[in-house]
C-alpha cells in the first residue's frame, strides 16, 4: 500500500534526531490506539498514555491535528511494507520472480505488522474531510496496488512471461486475493503465513502464465 498523503510539496522541514524519536514514539503508540480502539476513540488523551509521554501538548506540538497524525500513521506502515517488498523484489530478474516475490513479501509483512493493517484500514475507512467524504477510503488501497503491480504485469506481457490480459484488471484480483489472505490468516479457522504464501503465488502463476491456447482465446 503505498499512499500520496498531505498537501503542498517541497522538502519536508530538517528536524532533530530527538524530535524524530518522539514523534517516531508518537505514531507506534497511534498504531497501537487505532488497532485496540478503532479510530473514534484513538483520542490523544489515549495516545499519550500508550506512548508514555506527560502531556497531550507534546503530540500536538508534532502533529497539529488528528488528520496530520493519521496522515503520519499512513505514510509510516505503508513506508515500511514498500521498503520491505523492495528489498525482497531487488534482485528478481524476471516479472515472473519479481510478482512472487512482492506476493511474498507483503504477505510476510502483513504476517508480522497485523497492529499496522488494522490502524491503516481504521484510518482509510474513516478519516472524512469537511464535507463529510472520506479522505482516502478502498480506492486509496486499490490505486495504490495498482499502480506498483501495473508496471510489473506489463514488464511481463512485453517479456512474454505473461499472457495478454487486462492489467488493471489483473492487478485489482490479487490485491483483493492477498486482502481475503488477511482474513484468512487472522480469523478462524486461520491458514498459516506459508500457506497463503504457496496459494497467492500459485494463483498468480496460473492468473498469468502463458498457454497454447491463451492468447487465441482472447483474441
Amino acid at each position: 500500500m503505498q499512499l500520496t498523503i498531505g498537501g503542498a510539496g517541497g522538502a519536508p522541514p530538517r528536524r532533530s534526531l530527538a524530535s524524530d524519536a518522539r514523534r517516531g514514539q508518537i505514531i507506534t503508540a497511534a498504531i497501537e490506539v487505532l488497532a485496540e480502539h478503532g479510530y473514534a476513540q484513538s483520542t490523544f488523551a489515549r495516545i499519550k498514555r500508550k506512548a508514555g509521554i506527560s502531556s497531550t501538548r507534546l503530540i500536538s506540538y508534532h502533529f497539529g491535528t488528528k488528520d496530520e497524525l493519521m496522515d503520519a500513521v499512513l505514510a509510516d506502515a505503508a513506508g515500511s511494507m514498500q521498503a520491505a517488498i523492495a528489498e525482497r523484489t531487488r534482485s528478481e530478474k524476471t516479472a515472473a520472480g519479481m510478482l512472487d516475490a512482492r506476493i511474498e513479501a507483503e504477505l510476510e509483512w502483513i504476517a508480522g505488522h497485523l497492529s499496522a493493517v488494522r490502524a491503516m484500514y481504521e484510518v482509510c475507512m474513516n478519516a472524512r474531510s469537511e464535507d463529510g467524504t472520506l479522505r482516502f477510503g478502498v480506492e486509496a488501497t486499490a490505486q495504490a496496488n495498482v499502480g506498483q503491480l501495473e508496471p510489473i504485469l506489463r514488464a511481463g506481457q512485453r517479456s512474454g512471461e505473461f499472457r495478454a490480459f487486462d492489467t488493471v484488471l489483473m492487478a485489482l484480483t490479487l490485491k483483493a486475493a492477498v486482502d481475503a489472505a488477511i482474513a484468512r490468516m487472522t480469523c478462524p479457522p486461520r491458514l498459516s503465513l506459508a500457506e497463503c504464501v504457496r496459494e497467492l503465488t500459485t494463483l498468480a502463476r496460473l492468473a498469468t502464465r502463458r498457454g497454447p491456447d491463451a492468447d487465441r482465446d482472447r483474441r
